[in-house]
């Protein structure tokens, strides 16, 4: 108070640059740990004054102080950018502490989104260059991350050695922030070790040193584990207490990233006391702070971030609100606030690439060529070493933002209602324990099913997808799946079924479970998929879309894969260790497309001419359908490793392989997108925010519909539904009906030999409904 009082008063202080711009340093150093609000103002004011004073080290070390303010505030794109900046400056100046620094920023990143050993990577790092430099100090900030890291890894023992050092550093320096840090630490590991009263005792001395010292951030912490500790004995009253002291507590620090975690914490032991209105409001207050959070960023990256951390905070009110308020509609309105919200804001606003993560990709692209041409093993262990590094980059580079930050509007469950046809019912499904719900959503109803927990459905989602990759019967498991997810809805007796997914029902191809005669659900509806009803009522309304008419076919097909130096092994690591072989019937396939749309209107790229510098190339925004029969590989973990392989082209600087980040860039206008490869619809779980994957960043890219895989599907039983496929369309079906009607053909012809593995692996994503004019033809369903 007295340092911000002279700042404001002493006459030295307002006339000597330099020493204000110290005396700015001390007090924003001061702020960082208690008001987020005044530390932006101190840092802002350093780097002005280390820009009239040209003190480079400076300038860039206030950047990344204000890139940590915007991470406070939670606005990740400006503090992505910032600290990331801060630290390519300071890494320029071999400034070290600075360095040291910005590494535990990133370090504290990887933690708060759960990435574990990238994050102990990046601490590590931060301490080791602090060993090895004189005069920068203990490291306090990295050893805390890394305990909090090695006790997320359950490396106890480790943790414990590393709080004992930082507690006795803490101390003998008279660093009051960092004992109160060690000894919340202290605490988390007596809880590990089954101590509580000695966790409550160090807890309780947290508290105190940190209302002494003013440092509400730590606070909350303490609250908050202080809380948890009381809830684990039962004793709710004083969990309830501690948790709305740590929600204040964030509030008052200013941690925006920290209030929503607080109040769903308060949310849930309010529920767990049956004071179900105080639960339901405090929730609510809960998504107000993601809502402004997802209105601070615009970058694809950073909306599907905040999505996945917040999905079960919407998924908790929803349980609420359904199980013990009873209200379906408020019910809807709280899962579609969240649900698939980057494709609907794209699809509401539009999207615009990045520059700078288009030459991260190239960067790439080039390392991967060289990488294929590597000859001695020290040379492919620094290229891998410097891909690494480069797809790194894909975090401070987001690919895609919307054209606005904030830009979608509630969408109504009267609205997704209007547009639905008589025949179509949506259902959406919300896993969760002890109760699993889908709302069905019909023209002139709304219903919400209770179904069985999620532990139940996805035990029984695991062994049918175990059954399916066997090879094997999984008959009693369609039958369950069916009882479980579409028989409490069966009475609803519509043709079309939406299907909105959550969990491990994005593995699920609902047209392959069988009702209790024995029949597939594909023998008497037509499914596909949406991201979220708010997603379906965008497509189907249709005002930012842009017509097609006129427009042809871009197809490939036919890639001369042994032609190809493409090695995934090398470039992926052992887990891809496939082998690239040709795919005779992709050829095949793309005739069939060019004949249903027409030769004249069709461009091919067949055989040696299908490189993915060809296709990117072309104006895509230019054909209606694009088909692509080529190989794909799928990564569950890692979906930016996810690709479609074509052929390399070293002189282009494309490396054959087109993958998300690349993928989502592509400005298209394509009415449907076949996706004739395996695997095409696998990807990572971002929350609500759905599946990762190569379908979705064609949808993102603009794709109206896009047809896409589950798993590998035989050469020619791909061949039969495509050829069937694009001769439905041409008859007038829809892009669903079309598929649709391609399995009920597979299943006559074949019969009992046409297992699900054969043809259920093809699925719909988008807007379904779509009837595409490929030629002159008579409407259909």
């Amino acid at each position: 108070m007295e340092l911000a009082e002279a700042l404001d008063s002493d006459p030295r202080l307002l006339n000597d640059k330099t020493l204000r711009m110290f005396c700015l340093i001390v007090k924003g150093d001061i702020d960082t740990e208690t008001n987020t609000a005044s530390m932006r103002q101190d840092w802002l004011a350093v780097r002005t004054l280390a820009t009239d004073l040209g003190d480079a080290k400076w300038q860039y070390r206030a950047l990344g102080q204000l890139g940590i303010a915007a991470f406070y505030e939670a606005d990740v794109e400006t503090a992505r950018k910032e600290v990331a900046e801060a630290l390519e400056l300071a890494t320029k100046a071999k400034d070290s502490a600075a360095v040291i620094k910005f590494l535990t920023v990133l370090a504290n990143g990887m933690l708060q989104s759960r990435q574990l050993e990238q994050s102990l990577q990046y601490a590590e790092s931060a301490v080791q260059l602090a060993n090895a430099t004189r005069d920068v100090g203990y490291p306090f900030s990295a050893r805390e991350i890394q305990v909090d890291v090695l006790l997320g890894l359950h490396r106890i023992v480790a943790a414990r050695d590393v709080t004992d050092d930082l507690l006795q550093r803490a101390r003998a320096s008279s660093e009051t922030s960092h004992e109160a840090s060690g000894l919340m630490l202290a605490a988390e590991i007596s809880v590990a070790e089954k101590s509580d009263g000695e966790a409550l005792a160090s807890l309780n001395q947290a508290i105190a040193l940190s209302k002494s010292a003013g440092l509400p951030r730590l606070l909350e912490v303490a609250y908050a584990q202080k809380g948890t500790i009381y809830r684990d004995r039962g004793e709710l009253a004083k969990a309830e207490q501690c948790a709305e002291l740590a929600a204040e507590a964030a509030q008052e620090s200013g941690d925006l990233w920290g209030v929503p975690a607080r109040l769903a914490t308060l949310a849930r032991l309010q529920t767990a006391r049956g004071r179900y209105p105080e639960a339901d409001r405090t929730y609510e207050r809960a998504e107000a702070f993601v809502e402004a959070m997802i209105g601070k960023v615009s970058s694809v990256l950073d909306k599907t971030a905040i999505t996945t951390a917040a999905s079960e905070i919407y998924a908790e009110h929803f349980t609420l609100v359904a199980d013990r308020l009873n209200d379906p509609r408020k019910a809807f309105a709280i899962i579609e606030q969240v649900r698939g919200r980057a494709a609907a804001d794209i699809l509401a606003a539009g999207a615009v690439p990045n520059a700078k993560a288009e030459r991260t990709e190239a960067r790439i692209a080039q390392l991967r060529l060289d990488l294929m041409t590597a000859r001695s093993t020290s040379e492919v262990k620094s290229l891998r070493n410097q891909i690494v590094v480069a797809e790194e980059a894909r975090w401070v580079t987001p690919d895609l933002y919307t054209s606005k930050p904030n830009v979608l509007d509630p969408v109504n469950v009267e609205h997704v209602q209007q547009t639905l046809p008589q025949s179509s019912t949506i259902l959406e499904y919300v896993l969760a324990n002890p109760h699993s719900y889908c709302l069905a959503i019909t023209h002139n109803d709304l219903k919400l099913v209770r179904l069985d927990s999620k532990s139940r459905i996805d035990a029984l989602v695991r062994t049918y997808l175990h059954a399916i990759q066997q090879g094997l019967s999984a008959g009693d498991e369609e039958r369950a799946l069916y009882d479980q997810l579409i028989g409490p809805v069966a009475n609803l007796r519509k043709r079309t079924l939406i299907i909105v997914r959550d969990g491990l029902l994005y593995r699920v191809p609902f047209d392959a479970l069988r009702d209790s005669s024995g029949r597939y659900v594909v023998q008497r509806r037509t499914v596909y998929y949406e991201p979220s009803a708010t997603a379906y009522y965008l497509l189907e309304d249709g005002a930012a879309w842009d017509d097609t008419t006129g427009r042809g076919l871009l197809a490939v097909g036919g890639v001369p894969y042994g032609q190809s130096n493409i090695n995934l092994r090398r470039l992926f690591g052992a887990g891809h260790a496939i082998t690239l072989e040709d795919l005779p019937a992709s050829r095949d396939e793309v005739e069939i497309a060019r004949t249903a749309v027409g030769p004249k209107k069709s461009t091919v790229l067949l055989g040696s001419a299908a490189t993915e510098a060809a296709f990117k190339s072309v104006d895509l925004a230019r054909f209606r359908v694009i088909h692509l029969a080529v190989h794909a590989v799928a990564d569950p973990a890692l979906p930016d490793r996810a690709a479609l392989i074509f052929l390399s082209d070293s002189k282009s600087g494309e490396d054959g392989l087109l993958q998300p980040p690349e993928i989502v860039r592509l400005r298209l206008n394509a009415e449907l997108v076949v996706l004739s490869a395996c695997d095409t619809a696998v990807g990572p779980l971002q929350g609500q925010e759905g599946v990762e994957n190569l379908s979705s960043a064609f949808l993102l890219a603009g794709a109206r519909s896009v047809v896409s895989t589950l798993w590998q599907i035989e050469d020619s039983a791909s061949l039969f539904l495509m050829k069937r496929f694009y001769a439905h369309l041409v008859e007038g079906y829809s892009t669903a009906g079309a598929l649709a009607t391609a399995k009920r053909e597979m299943l006559r012809m074949f019969g009992a030999h046409a297992l699900p593995r054969d043809w259920a692996g093809y699925i719909v994503e988008g807007d379904g409904s779509e009837r595409i004019e490929v030629s002159q033809r008579k409407d259909r369903n």
